[in-house]
């Protein structure tokens, strides 16, 4: 059964990230059972299982004898994980970039806000630990940036924001090389991050949140400028 698991996630894998690249189009049908079965050398089993989970995320509706026809990119969960995860690997889409911005323009602040009133020690040492990380190693500053922002969703404390943090993650994987690139420089401003750490774990509310608020303002502004 494991390994049936993960025969189909492969599958999957595959075919979702063909899908979001754009390799089929909305309207097409993906090849049948039989030739997917051909082209990744599994069962029937394990494609009809991937292409139920893809089903699942809207990215396909699936037919009968044949691998199933792609659907418009509006009927996609763009919250899902795999699907963020496959977007990382697709050309850049500024629009999507810009309306990740602005949903965690609508979230984040909150979440500081909450994370100042009632987060926990041990979470809000995981955001200065992020924080510190962005100004000691530039090589992994993109990974620290990203820990700094899904560490800030655990400590508000509240569920949703931090089933989130799959969104921003991937989020903030495509938008930091474009808006740090517009800025010419290697990393995001630390600073400006530690400040917000302050905030939070000063239980400044209102601070935190305002400053929350002006680093994804400031991202917004920087993906206007690379858009052009």
């Amino acid at each position: 059964m494991a390994t049936e698991v993960l025969v189909s996630g492969r599958v999957a894998d595959a075919l979702g990230g063909a899908i979001v690249r754009g390799e089929h189009p909305a309207g097409s049908v993906l090849p049948s059972e039989l030739d997917l079965c051909d082209q990744f050398g599994v069962s029937r089993t394990g494609v009809r299982e991937a292409l139920k989970m893809l089903g699942a995320k809207g990215l396909i509706a699936p037919r009968r004898r044949v691998g199933g026809i792609v659907t418009d990119r509006s009927q996609w969960s763009l919250l899902d994980p795999d699907v963020l995860r496959w977007m990382r690997g697709a050309t850049t889409d500024m629009g999507l970039l810009k309306d990740l911005a602005r949903l965690r323009l609508a979230i984040e602040p909150e979440a500081a806000r909450l994370a100042a009133l009632r987060g926990h020690a041990k979470d809000i040492a995981a955001i200065r630990i992020a924080g510190e990380a962005m100004a000691a190693d530039p090589a992994r500053a993109l990974v620290a940036d990203i820990a700094f922002h899904v560490a800030l969703l655990r400590a508000s404390g509240n569920r949703f924001f931090q089933a989130l943090g799959p969104m921003v993650e991937s989020a903030l994987a495509m938008s930091i090389p474009v808006t740090n690139e517009v800025k010419q420089v290697p990393k995001a401003d630390v600073a400006l991050h530690m400040a917000v750490h302050d905030a939070i774990r000063d239980g400044r509310a209102e601070d935190a949140a305002t400053l929350s608020h002006g680093l994804i303002a400031e991202t917004l502004r920087l993906l206007d400028v690379a858009e052009g």
